[in-house]
């Protein structure tokens, strides 16, 4: 027998976790698929992720990047001459 105390409806949870949620949509046949996966499981067209860290940032970001690197090198050279 289950104690009714500790066995409670509201701890049963049928959501999936979010990870799981996430997806994709394929750029060779247009499916809906999970985004962890390295071949569609349709089409079996390869997925290719873009994993520069410059990607998905705008050109001021890349800019003030650039010149905070040049800032740094200069202060550098400044103070340990």
């Amino acid at each position: 027998m289950i104690d009714s105390d500790y066995y409670d409806e509201d701890w049963i949870d049928d959501e999936p976790e979010d990870d799981q949620d996430e997806t994709i949509i394929c750029p060779e046949c247009g499916a809906e698929i999970f985004d962890d996966v390295d071949v569609c499981p349709i089409c079996l067209h390869a997925i290719i992720r873009d994993t520069s860290p410059w990607s998905g940032k705008s050109v001021a970001w890349i800019i003030f990047g650039i010149l905070g690197i040049i800032a740094t090198l200069v202060a550098t050279v400044m103070l340990f001459p």
